[in-house]
């Protein structure tokens, strides 16, 4: 495994990270307990050492009707106690749901939110403090950032910033302020942020990458529609409300497979496209088999060979 500076944070990142949204269930069809275990546990033996993660990956309610993450418990699973200190955890706060995206960046919410976070991960601090998808005027406003920030000087939480979609407006606004780390999504097809690692990289500030290969889409591995895993809602709700998007989606991503000779050749030119980047310090992918850890990794370790950008 290669790692990389995170920002000024003096974090050394693995390129490759691991986000936790998919083996968490939910929206995504999960893995078993001590299957999702092994799986963490595997990257980590690769060198992975950054686990992204954020309240609301894998959903559910408890038995006293309370909110839990299962993606947050297997964390705390794999890595709780002795082995805390060896992985960088990535937590965005904020969001209520996986569904309707809304958000509550009350200071009251937010404390409540990593305490819980914090219960089920088995520490008692995370690396990262990111508020998660916060739209343009509620970056402008700052209030969710002091929230995050006033948690990192209590010292819940090492570093703090944001986490957005391939938002440049968004990214521009964050990097306006004083952040540490910045998490966007960027990719073969969505590459709407590329002005922006420049810039964060001249400012110091930390660039982690989530979505490389698009929820699925630069895998290389669905053709057509009849492809998509209709066991996830994701895809389900997606082919529901935004069919046309997902099969134009579907056309773009097949001719880049075409061009790239393969789905193997894809998803390693997809890594390299983005590490190809100044700045970025990692790129997250949502792993679900010790096999996706492994091919990724290699690909990992072969990044600057090929060039993409």
């Amino acid at each position: 495994m290669r790692y990389a500076k995170l920002g000024c944070t003096g974090l050394d990142c693995s390129l490759l990270g691991f986000g936790t949204w998919q083996i968490g269930g939910g929206r995504w069809k999960g893995l078993e307990t001590e299957e999702s275990i092994a799986v963490l546990r595997h990257a980590a033996e690769f060198g992975v050492n950054i686990f992204d993660a954020a309240i609301v990956y894998g959903q559910y309610r408890g038995d006293l009707n309370e909110e839990r993450s299962r993606s947050l418990e297997l964390l705390g699973a794999a890595f709780g106690g002795s082995q805390r200190q060896e992985v960088i955890i990535n937590l965005k706060l904020g969001q209520v749901d996986e569904y309707s995206h809304r958000a509550i960046y009350e200071p009251r919410h937010m404390v409540e939110e990593l305490g819980r976070a914090l219960k089920e991960l088995k520490t008692d601090y995370v690396d990262i403090c990111l508020v998660h998808a916060p739209t343009i005027a509620q970056i402008r406003d700052g209030r969710a950032l002091s929230v995050v920030q006033t948690i990192q000087a209590m010292g819940g939480a090492r570093f703090a910033g944001y986490s957005i979609e391939a938002e440049p407006e968004h990214a521009k606004l964050a990097l306006a302020q004083e952040i540490d780390v910045l998490m966007l999504q960027y990719n073969l097809l969505d590459r709407e942020c590329e002005p922006i690692f420049e810039r964060a990289a001249e400012q110091g500030v930390g660039v982690i990458v989530g979505g490389p290969f698009k929820r699925g889409y630069l895998t290389g591995e669905f053709s057509q529609v009849s492809d998509l895993p209709l066991s996830d809602n994701y895809w389900s709700w997606n082919l529901q409300y935004a069919r046309a998007k997902v099969e134009a989606t579907l056309r773009r991503a097949v001719a880049l497979r075409e061009e790239a000779g393969g789905a193997v050749q894809l998803r390693k030119r997809a890594l390299n496209h983005v590490l190809g980047k100044h700045g970025v310090a990692s790129v997250v992918v949502g792993h679900r088999s010790r096999h996706e850890v492994s091919e990724n990794a290699q690909s990992i370790g072969e990044v600057g060979q090929d060039s993409y950008a």
